[in-house]
């Protein structure tokens, strides 16, 4: 993968473009083929929303992954009451667009915790022992918060 062009608009911002997007989602789809072999189709994506939404579309399109299935997430709160049936005997891809803290994909593990799933994320902030159980995009080690294209900027 070529190197992610990272556009600052402020000292505490980092900037994606459309075209980094499209270089992350290239990144993944190619580590995920690498693990998953001639197993893609027995796949699923599950979205985490809101982050996770467009890169699932993106990869779904990418790898012909036809089902995406909503992990319910408001304010970084789960949904409980909205999260779909899972069936624990079918294989999922977890995608949200960033790696951060961590606290998201707890909540979530918590979830689906009986569910076969590999977690993939476009970004990680920072290399954490638990990046070798993901498939990430680009690990940043960069502090600053990072605005996707289809966020408004922080101002």
């Amino acid at each position: 993968m070529s190197s992610i062009n990272i556009l600052e608009f402020t000292a505490k911002e980092i900037l994606l473009s459309w075209g980094d997007i499209d270089e992350l989602v290239e990144n993944i789809c190619l580590k995920i083929k690498a693990k998953l072999e001639n197993a893609l189709e027995e796949y699923e994506i599950i979205a985490i929303t809101n982050g996770g939404i467009i890169p699932a579309t993106m990869v779904s399109y990418n790898l012909g992954i036809k089902n995406i299935n909503l992990f319910p997430m408001i304010d970084k709160k789960v949904i409980h009451s909205k999260i779909p049936q899972f069936d624990a005997a079918k294989k999922y891809l977890l995608i949200d667009e960033i790696y951060d803290t961590g606290k998201t994909l707890g909540k979530t593990s918590i979830c689906l915790g009986h569910i076969n799933h590999l977690n993939v994320f476009l970004i990680e902030r920072h290399k954490t022992a638990s990046s070798t159980d993901h498939i990430i995009g680009k690990t940043l080690e960069d502090s600053r918060w990072v605005v996707f294209p289809w966020e408004k900027p922080k101002k």
